[in-house]
């Protein structure tokens, strides 16, 4: 691993650079955190259900001190980044096929770093996009197909003018395709959820692929294990976002991460949750992982 860097040919504490540039492959990897900020199962494929609900609040931290460069070497972080957040979801069903959910979340957002002699901390909150998204639903049991489209509605935040920024500032949409069925993992009842989705930016960051692959089982009528894979990758048609000549954001990144989480169900459709994630391959990206919480009510 290397702790010299790399994109700006500066080194950490080198008084010469600007104070920004220390930290230019680091907030490269933020966008990382904007793309993945469902719960880690809200349902892809399943329909809601015609007067059914669903909430989740789920607050999560990440600390990561590592990073993977342009070729996916995994090397030391040049800054000490940390990101909280407070994931708000919710979906209703319409009818037994259509499904109206929204997705946004709060965050704290924390960059220190050496310049010279001097250590530079810079901080942001706020709210992230708002996802507004319609979901068909086809299929009269396992399994389920599904047809989502998502609007991406920026809360209006300045993005040229801050080395911190909480998200890219531009309208944008998904337009995702699912598969969903319940299944048995032996004697134990069990799902499984996948869902592919096209994002498009209606600005400068590039267009991406995500995909996530999703398996739960019922170990218990009170407690439910479930297992998810996360893939996000450029399809290398955008541009950063520049601060000055420094870019502190890059659409060109790719990442997959592996999430795990344990759900305790109690009375009254409310359910707890426990989980963690890590990043295992990437590019030009933060890596690491770190843990969060899950609570869930549905009626």
């Amino acid at each position: 691993m290397a702790d010299t860097i790399p994109l700006g040919g500066a080194v950490v504490g080198d008084p010469q650079m600007k104070p920004f540039a220390i930290a230019r492959s680091w907030l490269l990897g933020l966008s990382l955190v904007l793309g993945l900020e469902l719960p880690a199962w809200a349902g892809c494929g399943f329909p809601r259900g015609e007067g059914k609900t669903f909430f989740s609040l789920q607050p999560e931290v990440y600390q990561p001190r590592t990073r993977f460069d342009q070729k996916g070497r995994l090397q030391q972080a040049l800054s000490e980044y940390g990101e909280t957040r407070l994931n708000l979801f919710a979906e209703t069903g319409l009818s037994d096929q259509l499904t109206l959910n929204l997705n946004t979340s709060y965050v704290f957002i924390e960059n220190r770093f050496a310049s010279g002699a001097d250590t530079v901390t810079q901080r942001n909150q706020g709210l992230r996009d708002l996802e507004l998204g319609l979901r068909h639903t086809w299929g009269e049991g396992d399994p389920f197909f599904s047809a989502q489209l998502t609007a991406l509605i920026p809360p209006g935040y300045a993005t040229e003018n801050t080395p911190l920024p909480l998200g890219y500032g531009v309208f944008g949409y998904d337009f995702s395709l699912g598969a969903a069925a319940n299944v048995e993992l032996g004697s134990l009842p069990a799902f499984f959820d996948s869902c592919l989705t096209f994002r498009d930016y209606l600005g400068y960051p590039g267009d991406r692929l995500k995909a996530n692959l999703t398996f739960g089982a019922d170990l218990s009528p009170e407690v439910q294990a479930i297992v998810a894979l996360d893939g996000d990758f450029t399809l290398g048609n955008g541009a950063p976002l520049l601060f000055g000549d420094v870019a502190v954001q890059d659409p060109d990144y790719d990442s997959l991460k592996l999430s795990g989480q344990l759900n305790w169900r109690l009375e009254g459709g409310l359910t707890l949750g426990l989980g963690g994630f890590q990043f295992l391959t990437g590019r030009n990206t933060n890596a690491g992982g770190g843990f969060t919480g899950y609570v869930w009510l549905s009626y």
